[in-house]
């Protein structure tokens, strides 16, 4: 099984709070060059997806471009709607539109291509994206397809969330899907999802509990809080922003049992320095999270079954087995 570590290299705010739209914080960025010594120790391959506000601040993009030039390193792409231009208005912006795929066509079109061209300004080609807020949507796949994109990484299986317009990817499972070709001449793109699973199998009946039980009257019940505080079954995924080592590392044992061929690991760069994100970060939280990568690289290292791969390399990989296959 290959696995991968992926970085969203972005500005940090307080989640809770409104979206940043103007003059976003990007110093979580220093702390790349200590998390990437980290990585390179124990051979993990990095796909650190940045975004429009890290590259258009001289010294966050110097910081990315110098871990670029690495071994086993990439720099994918990454958007936040909300304070990529072009922008409109000076108000809050609503939960609903944080999402990419609620945007209009012709506006999710203008804001990436203002990433990619700042992706051009750094001499950056990059060959994989994930969507702010894990939104992706056709127009923004054909448009990065047509920019030499071959893997989407926004989809986290089996879950949604309560926020006006959020992504259901509780249909979805942790199987890459290959988006076909358009034309002769056109890459294949594939998603890979981002590992998020049960630590009990079947994965497919959890998985239909779960749905039914957030869909239903069920929910008023508890009956997820219930199950998982007696330890039958919990759904975690392989994210140091909020899981520990030993709950990532208990899920990547059930996961080494099936037969998916990528597990990806995820952090938030906000999540390597102190301050706000998806929590406040204290010095002891800070340590703490660096304390579990490096317990959780110094056991995936170890383990035979797993070899490390960036995201573009995972679905390279794919494409060339599914090319096998047809032949």
């Amino acid at each position: 099984m290959l696995y991968t570590m992926t970085i969203d290299t972005e500005e940090a705010w307080d989640w809770s709070c409104d979206f940043p739209i103007r003059d976003p914080d990007v110093g979580n960025v220093r702390q790349l060059p200590r998390f990437q010594n980290l990585c390179s120790r124990y051979g993990i391959a990095t796909t650190y997806f940045a975004d429009h506000a890290v590259l258009a601040n001289p010294e966050s993009r110097d910081f990315v471009l110098d871990i670029a030039s690495g071994e086993q390193v990439e720099i994918g792409l990454h958007i936040h709607p909300w304070n990529t231009p072009p922008l409109s208005g000076n108000g809050k912006v609503r939960a609903r539109d944080s999402f990419l795929h609620n945007l209009p066509d012709t506006e999710v079109i203008a804001k990436l291509t203002t990433v990619l061209a700042e992706f051009e300004r750094c001499d950056l080609q990059p060959t994989s994206f994930r969507g702010g807020r894990y939104s992706t949507c056709d127009v923004a796949q054909q448009l990065l397809r047509d920019h030499g994109m071959v893997a989407d990484s926004s989809i986290v299986p089996y879950t949604t969330w309560e926020d006006d317009g959020a992504p259901d990817y509780r249909h979805r499972n942790l199987d890459p899907v290959r988006l076909p070709p358009r034309h002769d001449s056109d890459l294949a793109m594939w998603e890979l999802p981002v590992a998020m699973g049960f630590t009990r199998g079947p994965a497919g009946l959890w998985r239909r509990f779960y749905q039914t039980v957030e869909s239903t009257w069920l929910g008023r019940l508890h009956l997820i809080g219930i199950v998982e505080r007696l330890g039958i079954v919990q759904r975690r995924w392989l994210s140091f922003d909020n899981q520990t080592a030993d709950e990532i590392l208990g899920l990547l044992n059930v996961l080494r049992k099936t037969s998916i061929p990528c597990a990806c690991f995820t952090i938030h760069s906000s999540t390597l320095d102190t301050g706000p994100g998806a929590r406040w970060m204290t010095a002891e939280d800070q340590e703490r999270v660096y304390r579990d990568l490096e317990t959780v690289f110094r056991v995936v290292s170890d383990l035979p079954d797993l070899e490390p791969a960036c995201v573009t390399s995972v679905a390279k990989r794919l494409e060339q087995q599914y090319a096998s296959c047809r032949n």
